[in-house]
């Protein structure tokens, strides 16, 4: 079973879900903030891939990013990183960021390298959900991955049922 949908069958409220910035404030610094966290009592982590032009983003993940860009961080990099994670966390690990990156990166060696690492989720804000349903749906569920969407108070409620 995928763990973020263990944590919550588990756990109903109070859960705590934590975002960084991979490659921030050092460049190796990924694994060590991940323990650190799972050391602290968090329940999941979202791992920020960098991104050269988060629009999305407000100024201090856009800071980050520059930062953990600067410091040389990559998706290739991130990945080498989270090699045997597993063997260390066992909270759920979702990767959050933007499209263009995992389409540089290629969509299915993307996905594959999520599934060989141990990441149970992904959060692209940017992939809409037809776009998601038509074109990449069975490959996120031949890989075990959960797309997470992000609705905002706007959201209309037939958008909220449906994703």
């Amino acid at each position: 079973m995928n763990r973020i949908k263990a944590l919550f069958e588990a756990k109903s409220n109070n859960i705590l879900s934590v975002f960084f910035t991979a490659g921030f404030p050092e460049l190796n610094h990924t694994v060590t903030i991940l323990e650190q966290l799972q050391a602290s009592g968090v329940d999941m982590v979202e791992i920020g891939m960098p991104y050269s032009d988060p629009v999305a983003d407000g100024p201090v993940i856009q800071h980050s990013s520059e930062v953990s860009l600067k410091n040389g961080m990559s998706i290739k990099t991130l990945f080498d990183q989270l090699q045997g994670i597993r063997e260390k966390v066992t909270m759920p690990l979702v990767l959050m960021g933007y499209l263009n990156p995992v389409l540089k990166f290629g969509v299915e060696p993307f996905l594959q390298k999520c599934k060989e690492t141990g990441i149970d989720g992904l959060i692209i804000p940017d992939l809409p959900l037809h776009e998601y349903e038509a074109n990449y749906k069975a490959q996120f569920e031949a890989a075990g991955l959960q797309n997470i969407f992000l609705i905002t108070p706007q959201t209309p409620e037939a958008r909220i049922r449906k994703i």
